[in-house]
């Protein structure tokens, strides 16, 4: 019983390596077009879909493993067999336990660094404008930031931070931190992830302004002046200056382009819903599991 199950955990990880690693892939080197036209949406849309881009690789694997790996070998693989595993499918079941564990580690630093800067915020000099925290999120705003920022100013710079509580946008951050890279020690996705942090920045000064041309001024001359003070950053922490692009955020901020046409966004949740449905069914139909049971029977050995 014990081989029985340690092959079909071997057998569980090599798939999962071979799916991420195939659709990770797949997802770099469309980056840049995908990116391109992301754009062109409007930034809350736009960050949706580069987080969906992030996750898919993992998602996709843990999928493909819950949905046809484990259901396959259980209905087809006999408990009593003398099967080795190959040499192929060891390395791949490693790399995919590795690549999990190297995301464990780095995400568990980041949130044992976010919580000591955190703790040591009210002793520190350093100039700080951010949300922090994830269940419970707290503002944390330095007496320099304070100084420097006019009233209407910090009225729109609360808004700005305001809107990346609504969003969740420290829970996505977290999440993020322990999502697996490409390949163990190899994120390969941060061209992803850095549009994503900009694009988030862009949806929550867009949230902030919320079309007025005053609050927009406000936000713009708010983020001059953090920036001039130097603003640190904490990890996993949505702060006011986030991202390299504060010119063009200005930028956009004081020459607002003509909005695009609204997202019709539960028609697309609808049609995302009823496509995984579909390909859940599709997966647990006995023919698609036997084919895929030959093709797993390859991997083994």
């Amino acid at each position: 019983m014990m081989e029985y199950v340690a092959r079909l955990i071997c057998l569980s990880l090599a798939t999962y390596f071979v799916v991420q690693l195939a659709s990770g892939l797949a997802i770099v080197m469309a980056a840049r077009s995908i990116t391109k036209a992301a754009l062109r949406l409007r930034p809350r849309q736009a960050v949706r879909i580069l987080l969906l881009l992030r996750w898919t690789p993992a998602a996709l694997g843990l999928f493909v493993v819950g949905a046809v790996c484990i259901p396959s070998y259980l209905w087809f693989e006999p408990g009593e067999t003398g099967e080795e595993i190959g040499l192929l499918c060891l390395i791949a079941a490693a790399l995919a336990l590795t690549m999990w564990t190297v995301a464990f580690v780095s995400g568990s630093r980041q949130v044992l660094r976010s919580r000591r800067l955190i703790r040591e915020f009210p002793q520190s000099s350093a100039p700080v404008m951010a949300i922090a925290g994830i269940r419970r999120s707290r503002l944390l705003v330095s007496p320099a930031v304070m100084a420097a920022l006019t009233e209407e100013q910090l009225d729109a710079a609360l808004r700005h931070e305001q809107a990346h509580v609504t969003a969740r946008d420290n829970v996505k951050r977290l999440l993020l931190a322990f999502t697996p890279g490409l390949l163990p020690g190899i994120n390969g996705f941060s061209e992803v992830q850095r549009q994503w942090v900009r694009l988030t920045e862009w949806a929550a000064d867009d949230d902030a302004v919320a079309g007025d041309s005053h609050r927009a001024l406000a936000l713009a001359s708010a983020l001059i002046s953090v920036a001039r003070l130097g603003s640190a950053s904490i990890p996993l922490a949505s702060s006011m200056i986030d991202g390299c692009d504060l010119t063009e955020r200005i930028d956009r901020l004081l020459r607002p382009a003509e909005p695009p046409p609204a997202e019709a966004r539960p028609v697309a949740v609808a049609v995302t819903a009823l496509a995984l449905l579909a390909l859940a069914a599709m997966a647990l139909r006995p023919a698609t599991l036997e084919a895929a049971h030959e093709l797993l029977e390859r991997l083994v050995n």
